[in-house]
């Protein structure tokens, strides 16, 4: 009788387990995006899983595609006439999520900000300037900041200025 006692008592936490775990994934944002250096083809995955609203401007050099939350973060992903994502910028009320927007160069910029950090103050921004990754960052709760790109990969003629 125990036995069975223990058995019911393990189902019921499973079952509630499953139940929040199915509860935080409708609640909470999903906060992906084209990672820099990926494919074109990335964006429209990214507004579907978002539901945002989509803009894109094409100019002589390259694409932006303007993706905007429901929440109210826009990223901005700039594509290259090649159909790189050279470079990603955003702003908002959220911070995006870093790991899916800098895909490959997480790792770089993870190493960078934490040396950075250990030298600043945690409230001042954030600047890292690498051959392969220039990443700025800005802001406080509810007024978020920033801009990475890979100068390698930025089409000629383009300045990074324009990147906003």
């Amino acid at each position: 009788m125990k036995h069975h006692l223990y058995d019911e008592m393990s189902m019921r936490a499973v079952c509630v387990l499953g139940k929040a775990v199915v509860l935080l994934t409708l609640v909470l944002p999903f906060p992906a995006f084209a990672s820099l250096g990926a494919s074109e083809n990335s964006v429209q995955d990214d507004q579907r899983r978002l539901q945002a609203k989509a803009t894109s401007a094409v100019t002589r050099a390259y694409t932006m595609h303007e993706l905007t939350s429901p929440l109210g973060t826009v990223v901005r992903e700039y594509v290259s006439p090649a159909g790189t994502v050279f470079a990603v910028s955003w702003q908002g009320p959220f911070e995006p999520d870093m790991k899916q927007i800098l895909g490959s160069y997480f790792e770089q910029y993870s190493l960078a900000a934490k040396a950075q950090r250990e030298n600043q103050p945690r409230r001042s921004p954030l600047n890292i300037h690498k051959a392969s990754l220039v990443f700025q960052s800005v802001g406080h709760m509810r007024a978020y900041f920033g801009r990475a790109y890979d100068p390698r990969l930025l089409p000629p003629g383009v300045n990074a200025d324009e990147l906003r």
